[in-house]
């Protein structure tokens, strides 16, 4: 502090390094002394009284939660789906078992259909190669019989040696034939009786003949006679036996 007090308010100021213009120190230090009173705003008067705002009390708001699924909802969609997965199974099942009871009934009806159809066709082949075995035995007698016939005809009308002699043994070669045939076929089952008898009568005419021709070779007139009496009975039995075959026929017919 110097002694002289002018001089202590004497201050050198130095210009400011960015050229603003030095602040005395005075100055500053009446400013921070004294300071500036802030004037305070001035409002008009109200006329009317402002009621006041009616209080608003909001109810007091309890925390939110997460809303849990009663434990017997899951259960119960699934028992409910259950049951309608076991309801439409069901039917389903019911259905299906049903369509294959009817299936099973129609091709029961079926099978014995065919069956009942198996049987006629079996019955019809056999009748037909029943028939067709009476028809080939039938037409061998027909064929043979005629041979034999034309034959006996022959050695009634002969009036010398070598006519009977020649007719006689065609006879005889037609008879054997006859009764090879007879043993070759098959004989139908409502034919037998018949021809049996057919083929004891042609055995009874070959005998017959074998002495007829006998006799002539030995010119015995005993054997002739006898050769001859018997061949006619076998014509006799042989015609009985076309008989027979014709009324077996018949009844097959």
């Amino acid at each position: 502090m110097a002694i002289n007090p002018e001089f202590d308010r004497i201050v050198t100021l130095e210009p400011h390094p960015d050229g603003a213009e030095p602040i005395p120190p005075g100055a500053l230090s009446v400013a921070l002394a004294e300071p500036h009173a802030i004037a305070e705003p001035v409002f008009p008067p109200f006329t009317d009284a402002v009621a006041p705002a009616p209080e608003v009390i909001a109810a007091p708001v309890a925390p939110s939660r997460a809303r849990k699924r009663p434990r017997w909802v899951v259960p119960s969609a699934i028992v409910a789906v259950g049951l309608i997965a076991s309801g439409t199974l069901g039917y389903f099942l019911y259905t299906t078992n049903s369509q294959l009871n009817s299936t099973r009934t129609h091709l029961a009806a079926t099978q014995q259909t065919l069956e009942t159809t198996q049987h006629q066709l079996a019955d019809a082949k056999l009748d037909l190669a029943t028939r067709q075995q009476i028809e080939k035995y039938v037409y061998l007698v027909n064929a043979d019989a005629g041979k034999v016939n034309v034959d006996y005809n022959q050695i009634e009308l002969c009036d010398s040696y070598s006519t009977c002699r020649f007719a006689a043994q065609a006879a005889l070669t037609d008879m054997q034939s006859f009764q090879s045939d007879r043993h070759s076929v098959v004989v139908p089952l409502d034919l037998a009786n018949a021809d049996n008898q057919l083929g004891d009568s042609l055995s009874a005419g070959i005998a017959a003949l074998q002495e007829l021709i006998s006799g002539m070779d030995t010119d015995n007139a005993g054997k002739i006679r006898d050769g001859f009496k018997k061949l006619e009975g076998a014509m006799l039995t042989m015609s009985k036996a076309e008989v027979a075959l014709g009324s077996a026929l018949r009844q097959q017919a």
